[in-house]
């Protein structure tokens, strides 16, 4: 199987407890047409499977807070050019990460 194209992005998402929602958001990532070079959880010490799945998913995991916190903590050990914060309990449509990176080089 080919490798995706990377993406200069990094993805950060502060979580607390949002095992229900997180696998679905990680899914949704791992099918972009792009991918980003890294997706960091900002975990504000959950106690259900959140960094279990977030570990699964190959994700940098730190310790955060909610949200601006965690958003900090997150961006304190990016490495993209670019950081994309997300909430846990969205799901992106296969070629956001594509899109937004040509609209925002086209703006910007």
């Amino acid at each position: 199987m080919k490798a995706k194209p990377t993406a200069p992005l990094s993805i950060i998402i502060p979580t607390l407890n949002e095992a229900a929602y997180l696998p679905k958001l990680l899914a949704s990532i791992h099918r972009q047409s792009l991918q980003p070079i890294e997706v960091i959880v900002a975990d504000a010490g959950s106690t259900d499977r959140t960094v279990q799945y977030a570990a699964e998913f190959g994700c940098i995991v730190v310790k955060g807070g909610l949200p601006g916190i965690g958003r900090n903590a997150g961006a304190r050990v990016a490495k993209g050019e670019y950081y994309l914060f997300l909430d846990a309990d969205v799901i992106l449509p296969p070629k956001f990460i594509e899109l937004a990176l040509k609209e925002f080089e086209r703006k910007y």
